[in-house]
């Protein structure tokens, strides 16, 4: 099956919001799913798969669902935190950005490392290659919600900032020196330099314009 990736942005305020309660992060990842979310925007239902409509049924009842389940597991915490549960349904539904099982190789591309590889710094410079450094992926921090299945991790909209102008700055002729540097063909990755990672930059910019930070599913 292999791990997936999503991005999804969140405002200053609600991240901290949902620091401070991190189960009712449940509640925001699950507002994507809400009939009016843009997650349906981009995913299809076949009207005449049953099991299709069963999912798509069972999928918009999850926030619904959620709500309640944190007032009646979490009366205290709903109590503090009611005010905010429009702010992250709305935010919740906003546009998400999924690269799928791919980020591995995003890593390597922005860096010149492994994932498994620790990073101490945002951005910087490979010692090896001698190319930009943005460690956009794993120099997160862990949210302390571990209702996601792998794991939920945040930038601050600073780190936002700052990986949105070092991305602007990170050229294809950076990428493709580095694929060169580690004995990769170019024409191999072109979907990634082409496709993938423009689109990666543009909503690392769309969230630093709106002063955003960000959140990273790892699903």
């Amino acid at each position: 099956m292999g791990i997936t990736l999503e991005f999804k942005q969140v405002s200053p305020y609600l991240l901290n919001r949902l620091k401070e309660f991190p189960d009712f992060t449940e509640l925001f990842l699950d507002a994507k799913y809400l009939p009016d979310s843009l997650f349906w925007e981009e995913f299809t239902i076949n009207q005449d798969d049953v099991g299709d409509v069963e999912w798509f049924n069972e999928a918009t009842n999850y926030y619904t669902d959620t709500l309640e389940k944190l007032k009646t597991d979490k009366p205290q915490e709903f109590e503090k935190i009611k005010e905010d549960i429009y702010l992250i349904k709305n935010e919740g539904k906003e546009f998400y950005l999924d690269i799928d099982k791919i980020w591995k190789f995003i890593h390597f591309l922005l860096t010149g490392y492994e994932f498994d590889v620790k990073i101490p710094f945002l951005i910087g410079k490979n010692s090896n290659d001698g190319l930009p450094l943005i460690n956009a992926i794993f120099g997160a921090k862990s949210l302390g919600y571990d209702g996601s299945d792998f794991g939920l991790i945040y930038f601050t909209d600073k780190e936002v900032q700052e990986i949105a102008q070092a991305l602007s700055d990170f050229s294809y002729d950076h990428m493709r020196e580095r694929l060169r540097f580690n004995g990769l063909e170019k024409e191999n990755y072109d979907y990634f330099l082409n496709d993938i990672y423009d689109k990666i930059l543009k909503y690392y910019q769309d969230a630093a314009q709106k002063g955003n930070a960000m959140f990273l599913d790892f699903g």
